[in-house]
């Protein structure tokens, strides 16, 4: 076979790839839609064999042009002229591609010869974890300092890598449930399946469909991952635990070659493991759940001529209680913040309550109310800042990233403080303030009583003092009255931006995960914990076109909050359905 005969036929193979790769993710969404409610396995499935027939196609028509038709019967001589520097470019891409994952590979290799091996207590709980997966296989664990989470690498002498910090930043039992995960690559043999994985992202570089499977591909083996090793621990929550522990640690990107426990949507993979769906059950089993379901609606609908008593709760800002909405309307739903509030801010309706009139320590929610008298005071955005020892926390000893000295404009350090819950900017931003942080307390004050707020309290800007007190319902007031203010939701909604300190850049993240996730449109945005107030979150979303304020006051981890949050979301998406 000639030089020129095999590009004319991988030419041609690869422009017929073009629509037979759209046929193919075509066919593919359509199954993984069907598969929706099943099993991750099964989409795992679907999509593998669809990168099968990728990689399939393509070789299998260039093998099957036989060397008399070199000339393809003289059609589209134009295209045929162009073959051999299509296939030209196709190669110097592809060349690139395959550096990529070289470079990949040797960033393992190097990783895995400078680690060292970790203390014996821990590789034999790895091997007892191991063991009961039914691993054959030795795996190892060793340490890389500067790695932030552990990360599987190697196939015929798999190896876990873990952060020597992560031995005593995190429980036993969560950093017990991240190695489960691991094990649970090693024992699928995932590591070799990523590398295959990425060969053909590299033959098909150019097509988009690949690249959109190969990362549902990824999605879909840490689910499953997910759902082994929760099976091992015999505790789902225990694993959704140790993923947002992980989160909170902002991992350094590792190489796509390298799997990593913290993979994936985390997002979406705390909310499966806390509040797991339905998997897809076969027609005779389908069949008798309709029937019931059907009942149960039709009790239910003779059942609403007798009302419920509606929960007491303290009157809105916009003078609405639980009473405004009818049963029906109500959401009833296991949270597990122990003060909570959600109001449609359209009609001013309460949608759900509890305990939202009792006066509780709110934490960093607080920032909400310094933000708006802060932009209330119209000062100077560029006026430079300099934290000083006044602004470092001596109540709670809260770390920060800004060191003393520090200099930002007022601007900087008001991003700081609504995205990143950055204390010492926010002390900044109160000290700074025309009369000082007596002036500061004072306009608080009087923001608080022009709001019609009666049961809030404020001392300081920050949140840390448990004197900063309010209820779920008046949260929600000043949630709202936040979302007034166009700075405040610009700096809210998004989940990071890049701000100046110190004449440099320098890149933050909103503490809210929910913000800029999959099926969230958040408007307004806080966040806010202390040992006293527990996990706390205030937002704005938006459920369709209609603004919600959601309120979750004294949750029990930030997991359950993210659980609560999502709950709220489902349930009021159901509502517009």
């Amino acid at each position: 076979m000639s030089l020129e005969f095999a590009m004319n036929a991988w030419g041609w193979a690869l422009l017929n790839f073009v629509w037979q790769g759209a046929v193919i993710g075509a066919g593919a969404a359509l199954l993984l839609g069907l598969l929706r409610g099943a099993s991750a396995r099964w989409r795992y499935a679907v999509c593998a064999a669809s990168l099968g027939l990728c990689l399939g196609l393509p070789l299998a028509q260039c093998l099957d042009l036989a060397p008399a038709d070199v000339e393809f019967t003289g059609e589209l001589p134009a295209v045929l002229e162009q073959l051999p520097a299509l296939v030209t470019a196709w190669a110097l891409g592809t060349g690139l591609m395959l550096a990529r994952l070289a470079l990949g590979l040797a960033w393992v290799h190097r990783a895995r010869r400078r680690s060292t091996p970790a203390p014996a207590q821990w590789q034999a709980r790895l091997d007892a974890l191991a063991r009961g997966l039914g691993l054959r296989r030795a795996v190892g664990l060793r340490l890389l300092p500067e790695l932030s989470g552990p990360i599987t690498v190697g196939m015929l002498r798999p190896c876990v890598l873990l952060p020597a910090a992560l031995l005593s930043r995190l429980p036993v039992d969560l950093l017990e449930a991240l190695l489960a995960h691991e094990l649970a690559h090693v024992r699928r043999w995932d590591y070799l399946a990523n590398l295959l994985q990425s060969a053909v992202e590299a033959l098909f570089f150019f097509h988009p469909v690949v690249w959109w499977l190969s990362a549902r591909m990824r999605a879909e083996r840490e689910l499953v991952a997910d759902e082994i090793s929760a099976a091992l621990l015999g505790d789902s929550r225990r694993l959704a635990l140790a993923l947002h522990a992980l989160s909170e640690l902002q991992p350094h990107a590792a190489p796509a070659v390298a799997l990593a426990a913290g993979g994936g949507d985390l997002l979406r993979r705390i909310e499966r493991l806390l509040a797991p769906k339905p998997q897809a059950t076969g027609w005779k089993l389908a069949l008798p759940a309709l029937l019931i379901a059907a009942t149960s609606f039709v009790v239910q609908a003779k059942g609403r001529d007798k009302p419920d008593t509606p929960e007491p709760t303290a009157v809105t800002a916009t003078g609405a209680t639980p009473a405004d909405a009818s049963p029906a309307q109500q959401l009833r739903l296991p949270v597990n913040a122990k003060h909570v509030v959600v109001i449609d801010d359209a009609t001013g309706k309460v949608l759900m309550a509890r305990n939202a009139d009792a006066v509780v320590p709110i934490a960093s929610l607080t920032k909400l109310l310094t933000a708006m008298v802060v932009l209330d005071a119209k000062l100077d955005p560029n006026e430079k800042l300099r934290i000083t020892d006044d602004d470092v926390d001596t109540l709670k000893h809260s770390r920060s990233r800004v060191r003393v000295g520090t200099q930002m404009s007022r601007q900087a350090a008001l991003e700081m403080a609504l995205m990143a819950s950055e204390n010492r900017a926010a002390a900044a931003l109160a000290r700074t303030f025309p009369g000082g942080e007596a002036g500061f307390v004072k306009a608080v004050n009087a923001k608080i009583r022009a709001l019609g707020l009666s049961r809030t309290s404020i001392a300081e800007p920050t949140g840390l003092s448990p004197s900063n007190t309010s209820t779920a319902t008046e949260m929600a007031a000043i949630t709202a009255a936040a979302a007034r203010y166009g700075e405040i939701e610009r700096i809210t909604s998004v989940k990071k931006a890049k701000v100046p300190v110190d004449g440099r850049q320098r890149e933050i993240r909103n503490t809210n995960r929910l913000v800029g996730a999959k099926g969230w449109n958040i408007r307004v945005s806080k966040t806010g914990y202390t040992e006293e107030a527990g996990r706390c979150l205030a937002m704005r979303i938006m459920n369709g076109k209609r603004p919600v304020t959601v309120v979750l006051l004294d949750a029990d981890g930030s997991a359950n909050r993210l659980r609560d949050a999502a709950l709220i979301r489902k349930s009021l998406a159901r509502r517009i359905d």
